[in-house]
Parts: C-alpha cells; structure tokens; sequence
C-alpha cells in the first residue's frame, strides 16, 4: 500500500490526515514500546527460517503473493487447532513475519481480564527501524482468560483485531480485516510437562489490512502486517496443572511463575536467555 497511499491522500483531499499522529487511532496514544526479540531458544532462529521465512517480507517489493490467497472469515482457534487453548493456562507466543503500511502502526494486545486495556507491544511499526522478522514475543495467559491481539492504524484505519473482537474507531467499517492461514513449524518450547521439546507446532498466520473500507486507497491486501501464533504447550487429551510449565527455557523466560505476578505488571515475559 505504500506506493499509492501518499498521492491519493493529496490527490483525494485527505492531505489533512497527514497532520495528525501516525498512530493516533486510539484515543490515548500508547506508549512506545518494542517488545518483540530474537527467539529464547537459537534452534528457533533457524526453524523459523525454514518454516516461514518464505513469508518474510519488509516492503511491497518483497511481499509474498500467496497472502491474496489466504483464507477469509472469522478465525475459529477452536476448529484450527481442535481445543481451545484459552482454556487452559498458557502462553501465546506472536513472531513478527512483516508489514508494508505507511502508517506507523501499532499492534498489541488485549485480556478479557482486563476489559478495554490496549497493551502496546510494538508501536510505530517500521520494518525499516524497529521490527525485524523471526522476532518473537510470548505472552501468558490464565485459564479462562481469553486473549485478542489488534492492530491500531492512522488516518481513515482503526483497531482491528484478530481473533474475532469486533473493530473499535473505525467509523461504519465492522468488515473483518484479516486473512489467514496455518502451516506446522519445527518448534522448541516447554511442553506441559515442563521439557524442553522440539517438535511441529500448528503456527496461525495472520495479515491484516489497516484501511477502512469506506476510505478512496482501501485495497484489501491484508499484507500491512503479518504475525504468526503458537500456543503453548499444544494440548491433548491430558490437562496438566499450570505449575507444570516451569520456568520457561530454564530462566530465559523468567516471569511465568504464576498469573498474579503477571496481571500485576501487565509486562511481557523476558525473552532473552542469561
């Protein structure tokens, strides 16, 4: 969308737009954040390369088509991934694959824990700057806790979601702005019984599209950011208790000790190894 994004909006008499923050579709800017990094565990950087770096892109120039080709409507985890891990006490963990938006968008997330809190995890997105693909974040959750993560776009956008919630300050549009997609990547996690395992893991992808449809350069690429989840530990058919994670990568992911500790802070786990 960048390549004619800025001559539509002087063309358009949207010029007006380019005064206000890039950002500014919440009404509470959020606060800059970045808080994606490289994988805890090294295997992954290479996993990741090999079962998404096809999907890794930085600009129009190197956006994958097959994203035009992924599945439209409503993302049911339930059906993708025969259980519902919100059920259960876990982690979800987004790896940033890329984006072509000329608006610095936001993408965060947001609890059922904590109603209409927007948790910033990458602000001002800039693939040229501050987002780099592979990159991960992990984020816990209780049982019972459901979790949405949303993109925040400028201008004539919005706060689209991924999961489902629906759209927030964007005007008319409820549309769903996502596509996506699954594929199983070789994956070293925590399983529930608290090993270091390395295995296929279902990993959604997701691109959304950060224009309204209502505005004159809306062009349904769902290509202006791209994340992919894993939910961890994958279930079965056991239940193990939430004390049987331990600490993730053995103190390189300190902080999932308990969901207290979490709602207290509302900080992402560490994710960088001692």
């Amino acid at each position: 969308m960048k390549k004619i994004r800025a001559s539509l909006l002087a063309i358009t008499g949207f010029a007006a737009l380019l005064a206000m923050p890039l950002n500014a579709q919440l009404p509470d800017p959020l606060p800059a954040t970045n808080s994606f990094a490289p994988p805890v565990y090294a295997s992954n950087v290479v996993s990741y390369s090999a079962g998404l770096g096809s999907f890794y892109f930085s600009s129009d120039a190197t956006v994958p088509s097959v994203i035009s080709t992924w599945n439209d409507g409503a993302i049911n985890l339930t059906s993708i991934l025969g259980y519902n891990p919100f059920d259960y006490a876990g982690l979800v963990k987004a790896i940033y694959i890329g984006e072509t938006a000329t608006w610095l968008n936001d993408f965060g997330y947001m609890s059922s824990a904590a109603p209409g809190v927007h948790t910033p995890l990458l602000t001002g997105i800039d693939s040229e700057t501050n987002a780099v693909s592979g990159y991960e974040v992990y984020i816990p959750h209780a049982a019972g806790e459901t979790l949405d993560f949303f993109l925040n776009s400028g201008g004539e956008g919005g706060v689209f979601h991924a999961f489902g919630a629906i759209n927030d300050y964007s005007g008319s549009d409820l549309s769903l702005h996502t596509k996506w997609t699954v594929t199983q990547v070789e994956t070293t996690y925590i399983d529930a019984n608290g090993d270091l395992v390395t295995g296929l893991l279902d990993t959604l992808l997701v691109g959304f599209e950060d224009a309204r449809n209502s505005a004159a350069f809306y062009d349904a690429d769902f290509n202006d950011l791209v994340v992919a989840f894993q939910f961890i530990p994958p279930r079965a058919t056991a239940v193990p208790e939430p004390s049987t994670y331990g600490l993730i990568g053995a103190g390189a992911l300190l902080g999932f000790v308990g969901y207290r500790r979490f709602k207290g802070s509302k900080s992402q786990l560490p994710a960088a190894a001692a």
